[in-house]
């Protein structure tokens, strides 16, 4: 296996291969989680839950990369420039969040037609005062998956002091991720208590960067030792693998003890709650996986078509994320119009949305990816279109250049 020293070369404009690959393993995990909740019974079947439990780690690996990632971006600064640091987290992310505000805005207003697209746009209430409403509260509260986004971009407004106080302490980092664990099994029932004087709901709770503290704060830590956190993941990989196989059952345990009568206390069933203390241990798990098989997928061992489809979807990746949902709306339409739910088996219709959303998902991001909307749709520079199809000589993926932009990019110094 490579070391992170291997992996990463020098220059200020770097790009750490095995990172980049995780991108597509973690939106086909985002795609599944959606998938599930538009193609599954979730309320009658215990592989429908169990899945969602198992795939709702995605969100976390989100946001402990990108906030691993940037921090490594300025492991060699003394001080950020805000006004360079703003510049960058508003074209890699601001924008596209603003942009896709606006075209999900109407999507979610669509209701159902009998003609071919089957959904009608009533144009009447979207250009009312309801509609201007509606239209504001999504913007502030994030539409569906976009919230992925708007946390990221809470972070970044408390990151460059997070980072300036971990730089300055470097012996409090220990305490700093155990303090993180302990918030992040605590906050959940606190602010469901009411335990502060409120309590926060359940989606109040998933927009607040408060609600990540282990991830978020964990990546960051993460990035100061970051050729000896990748060296330990490597030499621990098959304990890793085991840990989190029996992490993941846990959960999915509890829930058939607690839906069969069990009494659990209620702060560790996961249900469809993402942060129960159950599910912790194995999305920290399963973020390890993830980053170990980026390692995998890059290898000089793996073939060049391999490291291509790698690259490709690793750049595809911002695209596939935020038009997913375009996607799977049209498919569970489309399938509640033609009786599909009845006729074929929900784990069927579930992986054919997720591997279509995939796909379409791509295509989608590499077509716009080579026109002028490339920077407000998908999050980068624009690229030629003769780059469509690599060639031969293209196979391997470069490690240098402007690619793969978004919330994983190094491109900061």
């Amino acid at each position: 296996m490579s070391t992170a020293t291997e992996v990463a070369p020098s220059g200020t404009r770097q790009r750490l291969d095995h990172v980049d690959a995780m991108r597509p393993i973690k939106q086909t995990a985002v795609i599944s989680t959606h998938a599930l909740l538009f193609f599954s019974p979730l309320s009658t079947s215990l592989l429908a839950s169990g899945l969602l439990t198992l795939t709702h780690f995605s969100r976390d690996a989100f946001l402990f990369v990108s906030a691993c990632m940037l921090a490594y971006s300025y492991r060699n600064s003394n001080t950020i420039v805000m006004s360079h640091y703003w510049k960058r987290r508003f074209m890699a992310v601001g924008l596209v969040y603003l942009v896709w505000t606006v075209i999900y805005f109407p999507m979610a207003a669509l209701t159902p037609s009998s003609t071919f697209p089957y959904f009608r746009l009533p144009l009447s209430s979207l250009f009312s005062a309801s509609g201007v409403h509606n239209f504001f509260l999504s913007l502030a509260t994030g539409y569906y998956h976009l919230y992925f986004l708007l946390v990221l971009l809470e972070f970044y407004v408390v990151f460059p002091y997070v980072f300036k106080l971990l730089r300055r302490f470097p012996k409090s980092h220990l305490y700093v991720v155990l303090g993180a664990t302990v918030w992040q099994i605590v906050f959940p029932y606190v602010v469901r208590q009411g335990w502060l004087g409120f309590v926060i709901s359940s989606k109040l709770e998933a927009r607040l960067v408060f609600s990540y503290s282990l991830y978020l704060l964990g990546g960051v830590v993460a990035a100061f030792y970051l050729n000896t956190f990748h060296d330990w993941v490597v030499r621990h990989r098959r304990a890793i693998f085991y840990w989190t196989v029996v992490a993941g059952a846990v959960p999915i345990l509890l829930d058939y003890l607690h839906s069969h009568g069990v009494a659990i206390p209620k702060i560790i069933v996961p249900g469809a709650d993402p942060f129960a203390a159950s599910v912790i241990p194995y999305d920290v798990g399963a973020i390890l996986l993830v980053y170990l098989l980026g390692v995998y997928l890059v290898s000089p061992k793996r073939s060049a078509r391999t490291r291509a489809i790698t690259s490709s979807g690793s750049e595809a990746a911002y695209g596939i994320y935020v038009s997913q949902m375009l996607w799977i709306l049209l498919m569970h339409r489309w399938a509640v119009h033609f009786d599909l739910f009845q006729r074929v088996p929900w784990l069927i219709l579930t992986i054919l949305a997720v591997t279509i959303t995939y796909l379409v998902g791509w295509l989608f991001s590499a077509i716009v990816a080579r026109t002028p909307l490339a920077r407000p749709l998908v999050g980068r520079s624009q690229l030629p279109w003769n780059t469509l199809l690599p060639k031969r000589h293209q196979l391997v993926p470069a490690i240098h250049g402007d690619f793969g932009e978004g919330p994983l990019n190094l491109t900061d110094q």
